[in-house]
């Protein structure tokens, strides 16, 4: 996956700070489509390796592990679904009424969101970054 960005900062061990405007998937042809109602862009902030030795303003491309970014996408939107619906099926069958199934499925789809916090900044914090710049453009 290849995206480009602007360096907003340079931090420690090589690394970068990266801003990038994430483009929805449908191509941008509103005039033909009209169908994402406007909202076309997302500005994210995302760590990459420096290994292209940029400076900050500097366009880059940068390339990120595809199969690292599939798990973390798995992580953070999957999981927390699954959790919701294992809690909600195991509070329904413990306890009877719907109330029951419904805390136990927010409790651990909570726990599931809390989990995926906390191993992103685990990630972050040991230097493993799914992204690396490529080349300056």
């Amino acid at each position: 996956m290849t995206q480009q960005g602007t360096i907003k900062k340079l931090l420690p061990d090589g690394m970068a700070e990266i801003e990038v405007t994430r483009r929805s998937a449908c191509g941008h042809d509103c005039a033909k489509c009209g169908g994402c109602g406007g909202l076309e862009t997302q500005t994210l902030y995302v760590t990459a390796r420096n290994k292209a030795d940029a400076g900050v303003g500097e366009r880059v491309l940068i390339e990120g592990e595809t199969g690292k970014v599939l798990g973390m996408a798995v992580l953070v939107y999957v999981l927390p679904i699954v959790l919701f619906f294992v809690g909600y099926a195991l509070g329904a069958a413990l306890f009877t009424g719907g109330a029951a199934g419904a805390i136990g499925g927010g409790v651990l789809f909570i726990i599931g969101i809390l989990g995926a916090i906390w191993y992103s900044r685990r990630m972050k914090a040991q230097g493993q970054v799914p992204y690396e710049i490529t080349k300056r453009l």
